[in-house]
């Protein structure tokens, strides 16, 4: 197997998510890898994306637009606390289900590893809330390692 080259890092930008994007600088550095960070912002289901936010003094912005604009100025936030580093890395937010999204863009974006967290959710919270790392893992076209991640109060 090939040592890695382009690296997929999807986060859910949970506090774990700036442990997950430093873990995988060191991992990509011995093989000058690439690195992708992306965020999958997921509509909801019951509530129109095109539903107009507004508020005294804004502009009306879509729930959509609103959302994605939030992430995106997390998502800038987290790798600029790595961009210290040489290793190269680009990042963006997209719309759409979680684990289809990350599939998808692992293989039109040619990555060769994607590395993800995952919360070890188990009983009812994982039946109601899905896992995407278990999704990926099951249908990725190269190989993908996961992460476990503690959340900060445990």
């Amino acid at each position: 197997m090939p040592a890695p080259s382009r690296i997929l890092v999807p986060v859910d930008l949970s506090d774990g998510s700036q442990a997950l994007i430093d873990y995988a600088i060191q991992l990509a550095k011995p093989f000058n890898a690439t690195i992708e960070v992306i965020h999958a912002w997921e509509p909801p289901q019951y509530v129109a994306p095109d539903l107009l936010v507004a508020a005294p003094g804004w502009n009306s912005q879509s729930l959509e637009q609103v959302a994605v604009d939030a992430a995106t100025k997390e998502l800038n936030n987290l790798v600029s606390k790595a961009s210290g580093t040489a290793t190269p890395i680009k990042h963006r937010v997209v719309v759409g289900e979680a684990a289809s999204t990350v599939l998808r863009l692992a293989e039109e974006g040619k990555h060769d590893l994607i590395i993800m967290g995952t919360h070890g959710r188990r009983g009812l919270p994982r039946l109601l809330l899905g896992s995407v790392a278990q999704k990926i893992v099951a249908r990725a076209h190269c190989p993908v390692l996961t992460v476990h991640l503690y959340e900060a109060d445990k």
